[in-house]
């Protein structure tokens, strides 16, 4: 046996005598040469459909645009337009990547050749693949090839291959497959002159089913017979070449009542049953299953069919009769079908069900996973399913055993194993449970129509009355409209209000730190405008809060913390507070410090703050006690205080917004706090309880469900240090605002720092001063007239990538700090900007090496070795390099969970050596992914990552030196 690199070197050795006979591959037309002889085919095989495991109860024809990947275009375009009219055919080179294209979701579909698509099927993709249509035709076949001086070869090959019967081709392929053997095909049915007369003349059968008999019969949105049914009519249809018109019941009456009409040809598959010989007529059984009684697992052990038990059967069940018969004792509920009888078992309302023991599995493990078993019904003989005909066609009858006893058991019960593990298929259960609910339809519109004619004297009272509810509703509009109005301008002002406040807070700041000797009485009073300007922001920041969350726009987000770390800060913003007030404040821990909860840390704080700050301030002796346990995956925080306490009828309305009890009232407050507290507790799926009574102190408790973990990665509590002095090299800043006076706050504020920085009054003219000059650092304000901050990052950002932009919004809200990270910005600052807050940024944009990398924790995990530093670093870039290309291709494939992955590989290695400006853009684009940033976007910010990237060569190699 020799191999050629193709056919063509094949066919000139044969001609040239060097060979006997060329065997062929599998060819859609037989292969025609002058001179060459063709023997009997040896192999054929047909096309097939083949799809993914969610995909499987698609329709196998439609006008819709689809997907369909094919190998050296086989089937023809002509030939799959005629399911799929508008589909789009990838042609690949080879079979695995073909099929690897269905699994990774590029194609819906993959059609082939059924002996080489099995063949893969079995051997790679079994899992994750399956055969959903096979058609008769254009057939694959393989020939031996001949010089015409060798016929007497010819005549011997020819009459072996016709010796070959269908066993031993099935042999033959069974070592290669293992389903999908379509080796029974190549010999024609038995049959008689009057039965096929009969399938001349009969070209299409009307077949009857009922969807809700899974797994056997289930039909797709064409309203096509799918299921075990399904496959085993396909592998008829290419014995025969019948073709079938699908009529969908769902009932026994109904198909019943089509039965009746006549023109029909098979019933779906039906157990077979002696008493109703005389109206239909069985073929052979293609599947045997026993019966068996349903129950729930924790009655596994008792007897199911006990006296006074309750058992549903279905109405047509074969054994209905004889199960009343032998058990008289038990009380007999007759429902639609199996699937009504499961559901009643599963929800408690009967003891057990009768059923066969493959539509037990069929429905337990894809509705009761682990709630239902079944135990095997004694003294009966199996199920024998079959199809029904009517009697007065013997010969469909005939024709049908032929082609059912045709079919290998192996390939039906590799049909049957296929639908009852497909883990995605279920069947809408609507119509099955739709009669009683219709019933109590009909009888409340009886009711209904009753009731109206008692009313009728009554309708001029209901006119009336309509007419005055009428007026009601629009009043309530009014009302409504009129809310929603006062909403819109409360948040609008409050947000306008925030920006010159801010400003005034500022200015005040800078007289504070002045080296301006101000008077006592001077410094006193330049003392209480800050406090009293910061509690007008925080009176604002509350209004804003609440506006927030009772539009459903506040989300939580939850994150791996430790709850004892985040209370110990909290208590301690209020130690001094207590001090000064003379009054205890403890805090009483029963948390392990190294358990790990998610939660949203930050809703968490608020409350904390609030129930803190209003428990300190309240109370004016004694002490003010903090508590935290944990009580099986619920954290329990309970403040204490011994203050004045609440009466009774102040508690009604205590959680209400703008409420305050008679103490709030000599104390400044806006009366949110406690609103927000319990709203912010709802969110977080938590509660809050408080008990007060006059004169013994108020207790507040809350309990919130949490995930616990010891191992998960946890958020570093902030607890705010004061940040380094700057104390750099002069800066040149270009400040862009269109209020005068936040552009002065912050020039005044600068220069208190040294630094001078130019003006910009919007978007447009900040851009023209950077194209003309260099700049170390431009901050801009995000809400400006003719170019605002965003639009002017993004212009930035096309020509100078390294530049350090920070936002300033009057909006301190999670949404604009991400709307400004992914424009480009450095960082997004909310007003009002302190003087401290300035500094320790600024020390960060004057950094000598940029602040590519945290060196001092290099230097700990390296243990001050420089050598090790540096392999960290190159083995780290070489890593973030491979990622982000890894990326680059993922996301041009479309693939964005490949893209996320390698992302938070980089975000992970950046957070690792401190890569501050790799993990700000990082962390948002992973957050975002896969679904909630375009394709220009996501390649704009991989892009970002890239400059980083340099960047931090830049750094490495200065550091190197």
């Amino acid at each position: 046996m020799l191999s050629y690199k193709n056919r063509a070197d094949a066919i000139r050795a044969l001609r040239a005598g060097e060979i006997d006979t060329v065997l062929t591959g599998l060819d859609t037309f037989p292969f025609a040469e002058e001179g060459i002889q063709l023997s009997e085919s040896l192999v054929h095989s047909w096309p097939v459909l083949v799809t993914s495991l969610s995909n499987v109860m698609g329709p196998l024809q439609s006008p819709q645009s689809t997907r369909i990947a094919v190998v050296e275009g086989y089937p023809g375009a002509d030939f799959i337009h005629e399911a799929f009219p508008n589909a789009e055919i990838a042609n690949y080179a080879s079979y695995q990547e073909a099929l690897n294209s269905v699994i990774t979701g590029q194609n819906r579909w993959f059609m082939g050749d059924s002996l080489t698509t099995s063949t893969w099927l079995s051997q790679e993709f079994s899992l994750a693949l399956s055969t959903v249509k096979y058609w008769p035709s254009p057939q694959k076949m393989s020939h031996f090839l001949f010089l015409p001086a060798q016929e007497r070869l010819l005549n011997i090959i020819n009459s072996t291959i016709n010796a070959i019967d269908e066993n031993q081709h099935g042999q033959i392929a069974q070592s290669m497959i293992d389903k999908g053997n379509l080796s029974f095909l190549l010999e024609p049915l038995n049959l008689t002159p009057r039965e096929k007369q009969w399938l001349k003349t009969n070209k299409t059968l009307r077949v009857i089913i009922n969807p809700w008999f899974a797994p056997y019969t289930m039909a797709d949105n064409n309203q096509e017979v799918r299921g075990i049914v399904g496959d085993i009519l396909n592998l008829i249809s290419l014995q025969t070449g019948l073709q079938y018109e699908t009529v969908v019941v769902n009932s026994h009456e109904d198909m019943l009542s089509e039965m009746k009409k006549g023109n029909w040809h098979i019933v779906q598959a039906a157990t077979y049953d002696l008493s109703l010989q005389n109206a239909l007529s069985f073929t052979h059984p293609f599947i045997t299953t026993q019966f068996v009684t349903v129950v729930r697992k924790e009655d596994a052990q008792a007897i199911a069919l006990k006296a006074g038990a309750h058992v549903a059967i279905s109405a047509d069940h074969p054994l209905l009769m004889q199960m009343k018969a032998r058990h008289p004792d038990i009380h007999w509920q007759e429902v639609e079908n199996a699937s009504v009888a499961l559901n009643l078992v599963a929800t408690g309302k009967v003891d057990a069900a009768i059923s066969n023991q493959l539509t037990a599995r069929y429905l337990s493990e894809h509705y009761y996973p682990d709630r239902l078993t079944w135990l095997p019904l004694p003294e009966v003989q199996p199920a024998a399913i079959s199809f029904a005909v009517p009697r007065s066609e013997p010969e469909l009858r005939q024709i049908l055993d032929k082609a059912l006893d045709d079919i290998p058991q192996k390939e039906v019960l590799q049909i049957v194993g296929k639908w009852v593990r497909l883990p995605d298929v279920q069947i809408d259960t609507w119509e099955l449970y739709n009669r009683p609910f219709y019933l109590v339809a009909t009888l409340a519109t009886l009711l209904v129509v009753s009731t109206l004619l008692w009313v009728l004297y009554l309708a001029r009272q209901v006119r009336r009355r309509k007419e005055s509810q009428r007026l009601l509703v629009i009043e309530k509009n009014k009302a409504q409209k009129a809310n929603e109005e006062k909403r819109n301008f409360l948040s609008h002002m409050s947000h306008e209000i925030r920006t010159p406040v801010s400003a005034i807070v500022g200015f005040l700041e800078l007289l504070q730190n002045s080296t301006t000797n101000l008077s006592p009485e001077d410094k006193t009073s330049v003392d209480h405008a800050v406090t009293a300007s910061r509690s007008l922001l925080k009176l604002i920041g509350e209004i804003l809060d609440l506006e927030k969350i009772e539009s459903g726009l506040q989300e939580v987000m939850p994150k791996w913390v430790h709850v004892d770390a985040i209370l110990k800060e909290k208590v301690l913003l209020f130690t001094a507070l207590a001090a000064q007030k003379g009054i205890g404040l403890r805090y009483d821990s029963h948390l392990d410090p190294k358990e790990a909860m998610q939660l949203d840390p930050q809703m968490l704080g608020q409350v904390l703050m609030n129930l803190i700050g209003n428990a300190v301030k309240f109370t004016r002796h004694g002490h003010v006690q903090v508590s935290a346990k944990k009580l099986n995956h619920t954290l329990v925080i309970s403040v204490n205080d011994t203050g004045p306490g609440i009466s009774g009828e102040e508690q009604k309305s205590l959680f209400m917004p703008f409420s305050q009890g008679k103490m709030g009232e000599f104390h400044r407050g806006s009366g949110l706090g406690l609103a927000i507290t319990k709203a912010l507790m709802k969110q977080m799926g938590g509660t809050i309880d408080l008990q007060s009574e006059l004169n013994q102190g108020t207790s507040v408790t809350l309990s919130l469900p949490v995930q616990i973990s010891y191992d998960a990665l946890t958020e570093v509590v902030e607890t705010e240090p004061s940040p380094p002095p700057f104390i750099g090299k002069a800066l040149r800043v270009l400040i862009t605002d269109d209020h005068p006076s936040s552009r002065l706050l912050l020039k005044r504020q600068l220069a208190s720092l040294g630094i001078a920085a130019d003006e910009a009054k919007n978007g447009e003219e900040a851009l023209r001063y950077l194209q003309q000059d260099r700049y170390d650092l431009l901050i801009t304000d995000l809400n400006m007239p003719v170019m605002d901050g965003i639009a002017l990052t993004r212009e930035v950002r096309r020509f100078d990538s390294d530049l350090p932009i920070w936002g300033l919004t009057a909006t301190a809200q999670q949404h604009e700090r991400e709307r400004c990270l992914a424009a480009g910005m450095t960082d997004c600052l909310f007003k009002p900007i302190t003087l401290a807050q300035i500094s320790g940024l600024l020390a960060g944009v004057s950094q000598t090496n940029g602040g590519a990398f945290d060196e001092k924790r290099l230097a700990v995990l390296a243990q001050g070795n420089r050598g090790l530093m540096l392999a960290a670093l190159h083995d780290a870039q070489r890593e973030n390099r491979h990622d982000l290309e890894a990326a680059r291709v993922a996301a041009r494939d479309e693939d964005y969970p490949s893209v996320k992955y390698h992302i938070h590989r980089l975000n992970g290695t950046a957070q690792l050596l401190g890569i501050n400006e790799v993990i700000t853009i990082a962390q948002m684009l992973e957050e975002r992914l896969p679904d909630a940033v375009s394709a220009a976007e996501l390649f704009d910010v991989l892009n970002r990552i890239e400059s980083s990237l340099n960047k931090l060569d830049q750094a490495i190699e200065k550091f190197q030196q």
